[in-house]
Order: C-alpha cells, then structure tokens, then sequence
C-alpha cells in the first residue's frame, strides 16, 4: 500500500491541474500539527521530485505544495496562544527556514511559473518571519534577493526584485504597510 505522500507524488507527477489541485487543496485543509509532522517526509519528497523533473507545470505544482508545507502566520501566531495546539516554536522557526532556502532555489527556475509561484509563497514565509518578530532574518533575505537579482536578468531579475519588495513591504511600521497598500489597491482610482 503505498504511503501518502507516494499518493501525493504520483498526483504531482500527472501533471493534471484538477489532480495537482485536489493534492493541494488537501495538504491546506490538514491542521497545523498534522502538517508539521508530516513536514520532514514530504518535504524531501516534494523537493526531490522539483529537482529531478523537467517538467515545468510539475515543479511549479512542487513549489505549490512546499508552499501548503510551510507552518506559515498560522503557526507563528497559535505559537502566541496555550489555547491552541501548536508546534514548539523552534520547529516552526526550522520549517519555516527550510520551505524559504528551498524557495531561493526555485525563484530562480527557468520556467516563468515555477518562479511566480515561488514568489507567491515566500510571501508566506516572509509573514511567519514576521509574526515571529524574526526582522533579522528578514533582512537578510531582503539582502540575499538583493544580491541575486543583481547576478540575474530578464524576467528572472524581475522576479527576484518584486520579491524583494514584498519583504521590504514588511519592513515597514503597520501604518505604512495600510497606506501603501491602500495606494497599490486604490491608486488608480485615487487619481481619477
């Protein structure tokens, strides 16, 4: 009987949108300590099928479900209450470090779609950070994203500098984050 991410992976490897849909809706539904536990094991899994495939619709699906890996604000912020289940903190802290270095990888694919969905999660992983009070480490990736979109170009270059901007984003007081992203919802309409 094969296990369940050897379930998961077999759906990854169809390639099928409503198949890789369904995987990815599944993992998302799972509490947080279900996700944690099975992070170890899934995560080499989903890692490994990234860095093996050459299909770019099945890396990006990989990326998607790393992304549902992730403890993410979630976990960060049940960490702050005894009324809830939640992993001890340095495990949130090392899975949220593992999904983000995995996902430096992958915001430097080849594939166009594998790197917009690297962009969309580590905004996820920027969150936690945040939530965690980690501005260090967001510091560091704002530098880290700095340094390989200067290596970069084309599309992949931009890629990395709107990722940048979304940790710097974060770097701001919570006023600010409001007013600017007031202005990027409503700015057009502000003009008028």
């Amino acid at each position: 009987m094969a296990t369940q991410w050897e379930e998961y992976e077999s759906e990854l490897r169809a390639g099928d949108a409503d198949r890789v849909n369904a995987v990815v809706d599944e993992i998302r539904e799972m509490n947080i300590m279900e996700r944690t536990e099975a992070f170890e094991g899934w995560f080499a899994g989903a890692t490994d099928l990234y860095r093996s495939h050459e299909d770019g619709y099945v890396r990006q699906s990989c990326v998607r479900v790393v992304q549902q890996f992730a403890p993410r604000l979630p976990a960060a912020v049940t960490l702050q209450s005894s009324d809830v289940a939640s992993p001890p903190a340095e495990t949130v802290h090392d899975q949220t470090d593992a999904v983000c270095g995995f996902l430096l990888e992958a915001i430097t694919d080849e594939d166009g779609r594998v790197r917009q969905s690297a962009k969309r999660a580590l905004k996820d992983c920027i969150r936690a950070y945040d939530a965690l009070e980690e501005t260090a480490t967001i510091e560091g990736l704002i530098r880290e994203l700095e340094t390989m979109a200067a290596g970069a170009s084309g599309k992949q270059a931009k890629h990395l500098r709107e990722a940048k901007e979304d940790a710097e984003f974060f770097m701001q007081s919570g006023l600010g984050r409001l007013i600017e992203g007031f202005e990027k919802e409503f700015g057009d309409a502000l003009d008028s």
